[in-house]
C-alpha cells in the first residue's frame, strides 16, 4: 500500500465524556490512530461498546473529539468546502435509518435528491441498485418490509451516489451468504475504481476480502494490518484465531486509559505522528474530485446547486411523510374541528331542567291548596277605583314566573324536608313562601316603614347547594330576574310605574358586549390560540423526534443537509398545515356558531395564525432538547395545564396575586388572548395597545424558541 493516496486519516484521537476520576468518566476512544488509503477495503472490527460507531460518527463529521486529528479526502470533517458531511461520503449507519412512510424508490431518490443527481442518472443507478441488492418492488413501503429487505435498502441509499468514501457500519447483517459474497464482489470493483471503503462486520471471516483489517477492543487499535499478514504474524489460520489471540494479549496486559499521549501505548504498525505526509493538510494527496480544485465561482454555484437540491429532497420527505401518515392527517386536520365542535357544544349554554324545592305555606293554608294556583278565577291583584290595591295569593304569581324562567318545581310540606332533599343532591335548592306572604308584601310596598314580622313574612327564602358555583350563580340570577318580572307584573296589574318596586341599581346598556351574553363568547379567543399553540407544538416535536430515533435526521445531516434546512422546510409544510386549521377553525367559530366579532377577521386570523407558529417553534424545540416521545409528551402536558389555567379563561388575572400575574402575562398566549377577544368584543384594531401587545408577546415567543432552537443545535453535547 505504500505511495497510495489517503483517504482517512485519524491520530491520536481521544473520545470521552464526563470528567477522568469521575463515576461517568467513560473514555470511549483512547489514543486512537489509523490510516485508510484510496481505492482500498478497510475492515474495522471489534465487539458492541467499543467505539466503531464513534469513530465513524467522528469521520464523517457528526462527532467531534475531544483531542487529536480526524482528516478526510484532504481535509477536516466538516471544514467549508471539503464535502464531508456531504455528497463526497457515503454513509449506512448501523440502524436502518429510512422513514417507514416511504417506498423502496422514494428511501433512494430522497438521498439522491439531497445529492443534487439529475433524474435520469437517478433512474439508472436505482435499476442498478435494485438488480445488484435484489431490493423489494419499488412501490413497497419501508416500514412492512422485513429487517433484512430494509437494510438492503439503506445500503443501496448510500451507493446511489457514487461516493468518493463510502463507510457502512455492519451493512450485511442478516444477508444471506450468496448476496454477502455478491456485495463484497462489487465492493472490490468499487476500490479497484478509486473509491475507499470502510466497514464493520459481525462476520470476521469475510474481512479477509479486504485490503486492511482494524482490530478495536476498548477504543484502542490492537492491530492494523492486511489479512495475510496478521495471520502470518500471529502464526493463525484464520482471522478469527489470530483476533482470538490479540484479544487474549490486550486482555492479560491492558493498558492504562490516559489522557496524555505516550509513545509505548501506539500501536504496531501504526503510523507516526511525526511522519511528513500528515504533518498538514498541505502534504496530502488531493484526489482529482476534491473541491480544492474547483475555481471560486464553480464553488458557489456547486453549494448553491446543493442547497436548492437538499431543500428540494427534505420538501418532497416530508410531504410524503406527512401524506401517508393517516393518524398524521386526522390528527392534523380533523381534530381542530373535533374540539371546536366540542368547545361550541358544551360551553357557554345555560343549565336546563334544574329543579328546586319549593314550600308555600301561602297555598298549603289556602280553602282549595296548592291547586289555587291554577284556578283561572283567581285574581291575585285586585285595583280598586280610589287607586287602591289589594293582594290575594301573590306567590302563584312568582311561581308562574319561575316557570317562565324554565326553573322546575318539586312541591314539599316542609322546609327540612325540602332541606333534606337537597342535602342528599337531589335538588339544587329549596325555596319557602311564608304563610302571609301577600298581605305582608302589600303593607311592606304601602307604608314602607313596617316591622320585622311584616319584613319577614313578605320575604321569600332560598338555600341553594353552592358546592357547583356555575350552577347557583346562575340560579341566583334566575331568581332574582323572576322577582324583577313579578315585581313588574304586581306594579302593572295595580296602574303604577314598573320599575317602582325593583332594587334601585339599573343597568344600562352595556359599554361593550351584551347584558345576557354567554360565556362560551368569553373562553373562545383563549380556547382558540391554545388549540392551535398545543396541536402545533405536538405535531412537530412528533415528527421531528420520530425523525431523530429512526435515524433519518443524523443521516441526512451525514449527506449534507444543515439542521436550518430541515428547520425551514419543517417550517413551510407545518405553515401550511397551521393555515388550514386558521381556516377550519375561524369558519366554524365565525360562520357556524356565529361567534361575535366586531373587529377585522384579518387581523384575528393572523394572530392566530401566529400562535400556530409560536407552538410549533415550541415543539421544535421539545423536539431538540428531549431524548425520547415520553419526556416529550409529558414536558408538553406538564406545561399545557399550568398555562391554561394562568391565562384568564378559567379564572380572571385579576384574582391572582400580584406575582404570578406578572408571570401569567408573560406566557405565550395570555396576552395574545386577550388581543384577540378585544378584537373580537370591542372591535379594537391592531393600533390599540392591548391587541399589538398581543402580536408582540407572540413573536417575542417565536424569537425566543427558535433562538434557544439554534443554540441547542450548535452547542449539542456530540
Amino acid at each position: 500500500m505504500a505511495g497510495r493516496e489517503l483517504a482517512v486519516k485519524v491520530s491520536h484521537a481521544y473520545k470521552y465524556y464526563g470528567t477522568e476520576g469521575k463515576p461517568d468518566y467513560k473514555c470511549v476512544l483512547n489514543n486512537f490512530s489509523m490510516t485508510v488509503e484510496k481505492g482500498t477495503i478497510y475492515g474495522l472490527l471489534g465487539p458492541s461498546g467499543c467505539g466503531k460507531t464513534t469513530l465513524l460518527s467522528s469521520i464523517v463529521g457528526r462527532r467531534q473529539l475531544n483531542s487529536g486529528d480526524v482528516w478526510v479526502l484532504g481535509g477536516r470533517p466538516g471544514e467549508k468546502g471539503s464535502g464531508v458531511p456531504g455528497p463526497r461520503v457515503g454513509y449506512m449507519p448501523q440502524d436502518i435509518a429510512l422513514v417507514g412512510e416511504f417506498t423502496v424508490r422514494d428511501a433512494v431518490y430522497y438521498f439522491g435528491r439531497i445529492y443534487g443527481m439529475e433524474m435520469k442518472k437517478l433512474s439508472e443507478r436505482f435499476e442498478f441498485l435494485s438488480s445488484l441488492l435484489d431490493l423489494p418492488e419499488a412501490n413497497r413501503l419501508i416500514k412492512s418490509m422485513s429487517g433484512g429487505q430494509q437494510r438492503r435498502v439503506s445500503l443501496a441509499a448510500a451507493l446511489v451516489h457514487e461516493p468518493e468514501l463510502l463507510i457502512l457500519d455492519e451493512p450485511t447483517v442478516g444477508l444471506d451468504p450468496v448476496l454477502r459474497e455478491r456485495i463484497w464482489h462489487f465492493l472490490g470493483e468499487l476500490a479497484r475504481g478509486g473509491t475507499s471503503v470502510i466497514i464493520t462486520t459481525h462476520y470476521i471471516d469475510e474481512t479477509r476480502q479486504a485490503h486492511k483489517i482494524g482490530l478495536l477492543r476498548d477504543g484502542q487499535l490492537l492491530a492494523e494490518e492486511s489479512p495475510n499478514d496478521l495471520m502470518r504474524k500471529m502464526d493463525c489460520d484464520t482471522l478469527e484465531d489470530a483476533f482470538l489471540q490479540l484479544a487474549m494479549r490486550h486482555h492479560q496486559s491492558p493498558r492504562r486509559l490516559t489522557l496524555t499521549a505516550s509513545p509505548d501505548v501506539i500501536p504496531d504498525g501504526a503510523v507516526s505522528p511525526t511522519d511528513s505526509r500528515f504533518s498538514s493538510r498541505e502534504d496530502f494527496s488531493v484526489v482529482t474530485s476534491s473541491t480544492d480544485v474547483l475555481t471560486k465561482k464553480d464553488k458557489e454555484k456547486d453549494v448553491r446547486g446543493l442547497s436548492k437540491a437538499r431543500y428540494r429532497a427534505v420538501l418532497i420527505k416530508n410531504v410524503q411523510q406527512f401524506s401517508r401518515h393517516p393518524g398524521g392527517l386526522v390528527f392534523s386536520i380533523l381534530f381542530p374541528i373535533v374540539q371546536v365542535v366540542a368547545f361550541f357544544s358544551a360551553v357557554g349554554h345555560d343549565p336546563r331542567y334544574l329543579s328546586l324545592a319549593v314550600v308555600n305555606d301561602e297555598t298549603a293554608f289556602s280553602p282549595l291548596g296548592h291547586n289555587i294556583c291554577y284556578n283561572s278565577s283567581l285574581q291575585p291583584i285586585r285595583h280598586f277605583d280610589n287607586d287602591t290595591c289589594t293582594s290575594y295569593m301573590l306567590s302563584c304569581w312568582f311561581l308562574d314566573e319561575m316557570d317562565k324562567q324554565k326553573i322546575k318545581q318539586k312541591r314539599y310540606d316542609t322546609v327540612e324536608e325540602a332541606k333534606e332533599e337537597v342535602r342528599l343532591g337531589h335538588l339544587y335548592g329549596a325555596i319557602f313562601i311564608p304563610r302571609n306572604f301577600s298581605v305582608a308584601l302589600e303593607e311592606r310596598l304601602r307604608e314602607g316603614d313596617v316591622g320585622n314580622d311584616t319584613i319577614d313574612e313578605s320575604t321569600i327564602s332560598v338555600w341553594l347547594d353552592m358546592t357547583d358555583h356555575q350552577i347557583s350563580y346562575f340560579l341566583k340570577r334566575k331568581l332574582l330576574t323572576t322577582y324583577k318580572m313579578f315585581s313588574q307584573r304586581i306594579m302593572r296589574a295595580c296602574g303604577r310605574p314598573e320599575r317602582l318596586a325593583e332594587v334601585p341599581v339599573n343597568f344600562q346598556e352595556p359599554v361593550y358586549g351584551k347584558n345576557e351574553g354567554q360565556f362560551s363568547s368569553f373562553m373562545a379567543p383563549g380556547v382558540m390560540v391554545t388549540i392551535l399553540y398545543f396541536l402545533a407544538a405536538v405535531v412537530t416535536s412528533t415528527l421531528m423526534i420520530s425523525d431523530r430515533l429512526e435515524g433519518v435526521w443524523e443521516r441526512s445531516a451525514v449527506a449534507g443537509v444543515k439542521p436550518k434546512e430541515m428547520l425551514q422546510v419543517h417550517i413551510v409544510i407545518q405553515s401550511t398545515v397551521i393555515l388550514v386549521q386558521t381556516i377550519e377553525m375561524m369558519i366554524l367559530a365565525y360562520a357556524c356558531y356565529g361567534l361575535t366579532n366586531n373587529g377585522s377577521l384579518l387581523a384575528c386570523g393572523t394572530l392566530l395564525f401566529l400562535q400556530g407558529l409560536s407552538g410549533m417553534f415550541y415543539g421544535f424545540l421539545l423536539s431538540v432538547c428531549c431524548s425520547s416521545y415520553t419526556m416529550s409528551f409529558f414536558i408538553a402536558t406538564g406545561s399545557f395545564y399550568p398555562m391554561i389555567l394562568l391565562c384568564g379563561i378559567v379564572w380572571p388575572i385579576e384574582a391572582m396575586s400580584k406575582g404570578l400575574s406578572y408571570f401569567a402575562l408573560i406566557l405565550p398566549f395570555t396576552v395574545p388572548g386577550q388581543a384577540l377577544r378585544d378584537i373580537m368584543e370591542k372591535g379594537y384594531s391592531i393600533g390599540n395597545t392591548s391587541v399589538y401587545s398581543g402580536y408582540l408577546i407572540t413573536i417575542a415567543w417565536i424569537i425566543a424558541t427558535l433562538g434557544l432552537c439554534f443554540l441547542r443545535l450548535r452547542y449539542k453535547k456530540s
